[in-house]
């Protein structure tokens, strides 16, 4: 049946009785597909019958706005990509997360929870003022309900025609946490448990009389759920609810959807509980190891930065009661699970809450803590304004870990952390390090814990397992006597490239930079003294990165000669393996040993 669906208009052509079927084939294709590319899995196995209901009752020009975006896969499926699926998240392939430029019916990019309902109740104010008519859904994960920005956006909907449907599985990567959920929660017990199911197998083993029975109470629960359940967490914002709908009942969904989309004139909330992983016994067994695969041809890397991480911290912990740990509810993501399991009270999960958890760990450091926030590189950016005004202006020990630093591959231009250099090495008393090395990032968690400033650790998932460690200086790695031209890579992947491709070359030094800011004064000391030509390497965008600090440095020593700096111009990188997207930035081995040797060969 799924091979039949091209656009929506095959879709609205089904039966409802087949959209079971429909749903089941296209969960097929996600384990299918998603096993073999890689990417998030559990979180589209759970809105299989919510996308297919959603779109099987609303227009084409209807507009459906995704909260995170990760979980708009079956989307994608049923709005003419079906066919190219197969090549999600590979480079010139679809993206993972919604994009106009791929599809104008991808209304809205999101990558970051939080954004749907602002973003929705935009849309529908637009559309008011301009006299337009169509619908606005916003379609946001309960984790989103941590969000501050999800509070912001709600206190702004009222009078406004929309529909906000809440899907509620209780985990956003990890479980959800925080009085928020907590009230989530409280909506479920009573309404919506395991004495449902236990009624229907009940009712459905009556002879004769037991069907007809249980098809009254169902129409007899729509009717009231409809008309009137009431409840005081949404009415605060004087929103409409409906709720608690079962989101993997296809038919129920249509239904609720259906009289929504007919009868409903004020901003409106639709809750429905939904099993993440649903369809697939592992994903549903562990919906958090499930949330992201890795691609099937990827290699098994036995360690990564997280493991260190949390190593690191809970040695730490083992000596000091003064070190704490926060994350924005990736605790497994971030290494800090281990650190969960054997130090609790020294452990803290704010929820999806980035500028929450900047701003309370400056607290904890005010109150006499060390805390190391452990958050991704691209949702630090969130957390800007907290950094530099709760954090760096009032000079607090507040140790930032920034994962998934520099390139990230398949995820793309939503979780590039390609600005991280830039908005952080602009802060006055901020110090930022850059491990290439998994011992270096250990003995740079264990040494910040020492420093009065606060410390920005930025590093990729996967580093070098050589043995080198961290001192506080720069290393050179090739050496050369009285060197022509110096290389100063920042992280693993471009010290790596630098080194193979100047293998054959004389009088090239190539210098692992361990710290961006401050930069080493005695290297740049001996740059000048050697009067040698310079290229920068950095995972980052050149406007404001460490190519820039360099050439402002030697400046202001009298140097002359010309700088190279490579990096990532004045773009968004797209979604490829991280190989490809550093080939595709000018920074593969090739291109910089044809950098190397045409400044030597000129010079």
């Amino acid at each position: 049946m799924l091979e039949q669906i091209k656009t929506i208009s095959d879709l609205k052509k089904l039966d409802i009785k087949q959209l079971p079927q429909l749903c089941a084939e296209i969960r097929e294709k996600l384990i299918a597909d998603v096993l073999q590319s890689g990417g998030h899995l559990a979180s589209n196995l759970g809105v299989v019958e919510l996308t297919v209901a959603l779109h099987y009752v609303f227009d084409e020009h209807d507009k459906i706005v995704w909260d995170v975006g990760h979980q708009s896969y079956v989307h994608k499926i049923l709005t003419s990509r079906g066919e190219n699926f197969s090549s999600l998240r590979q480079k010139d392939g679809i993206s993972g997360f919604p994009d106009c430029d791929e599809d104008e019916r991808d209304c809205f990019n999101t990558g970051h929870a939080g954004t749907a309902i602002s973003a929705a109740l935009g849309i529908a104010k637009a559309r008011d003022t301009l006299g337009d008519d169509y619908n606005v859904i916003a379609v946001v994960g309960d984790g989103s309900m941590t969000c501050g920005m999800t509070y912001e956006a709600l206190n702004n909907v009222k009078d406004t025609k929309m529909l906000i449907v809440l899907n509620d599985n209780n985990m956003s990567i990890g479980k959800n946490v925080g009085s928020a959920t907590l009230n989530m929660s409280k909506l479920r017990v009573g309404k919506y448990d395991r004495n449902k199911e236990r009624l229907k197998k009940f009712l459905l083993k009556i002879p004769l009389i037991g069907k007809p029975v249980y098809k009254f109470l169902r129409w007899c629960k729509r009717r009231a759920k409809l008309g009137f359940v009431r409840n005081s967490y949404f009415d605060n914002f004087d929103l409409k609810y409906v709720g608690i709908i079962d989101g993997n009942e296809v038919k129920d969904l249509v239904y609720y959807f259906t009289k929504i989309k007919r009868n409903v004139t004020k901003p409106t909330v639709m809750q429905i509980v939904t099993k993440k992983g649903k369809g697939y016994a592992p994903a549903e067994a562990d919906p958090e190891l499930y949330h992201s695969v890795s691609r099937a041809c990827s290699p098994s890397d036995t360690l990564d930065s997280a493991a260190v991480v949390g190593d690191a911290l809970c040695s730490l912990m083992a000596e000091r009661n003064d070190v704490v740990a926060v994350c924005a509810a990736m605790a497994k993501a971030t290494g800090l699970d281990s650190v969960q399991k054997k130090f609790p009270n020294n452990y803290y999960d704010v929820g999806i809450a980035e500028e929450h958890a900047v701003t309370f760990a400056a607290g904890l450091a005010k109150g006499g803590a060390h805390p190391f926030v452990a958050i991704f590189s691209s949702f630090l950016q969130r957390g800007y304004d907290q950094i530099l005004h709760d954090v760096a202006l009032q000079d607090l020990p507040v140790t930032f870990l920034l994962d998934r630093a520099g390139f990230v591959g398949e995820d793309g231009k939503t979780h590039q952390g390609l600005f991280d250099l830039s908005y952080l090495t602009q802060i006055p008393n901020m110090v930022v390090w850059s491990p290439s090395t998994y011992k270096q990032l250990s003995d740079m968690v264990i040494r910040s814990v020492n420093e009065s400033s606060p410390v920005a650790i930025r590093y990729s998932r996967y580093l070098s397992e050589e043995e080198r460690g961290f001192d506080g200086h720069w290393n050179v790695i090739v050496e050369a006597e009285h060197p022509k031209l110096y290389v100063l890579a920042v992280g693993a992947k471009t010290l790596h490239n630098a080194c193979e491709a100047v293998a054959e070359c004389e009088r090239v030094a190539v210098v692992e930079v361990t710290t961006v800011k401050p930069l080493d004064t005695s290297i740049m000391e001996d740059i000048c003294r050697d009067n040698a030509y310079v290229i920068t390497l950095e995972e980052n965008i050149l406007n404001g990165g460490f190519g820039q600090a360099v050439h402002m440095y030697l400046s202001s020593m009298g140097y002359t000669l010309p700088i190279l700096s490579l990096g990532v111009d004045d773009r968004f990188v797209k979604h490829a393996t991280i190989d490809e997207q550093i080939e595709e930035c000018g920074m593969g081995t090739d291109a910089i040993r044809e950098r190397v040797s045409q400044i030597l060969k000129n010079h």
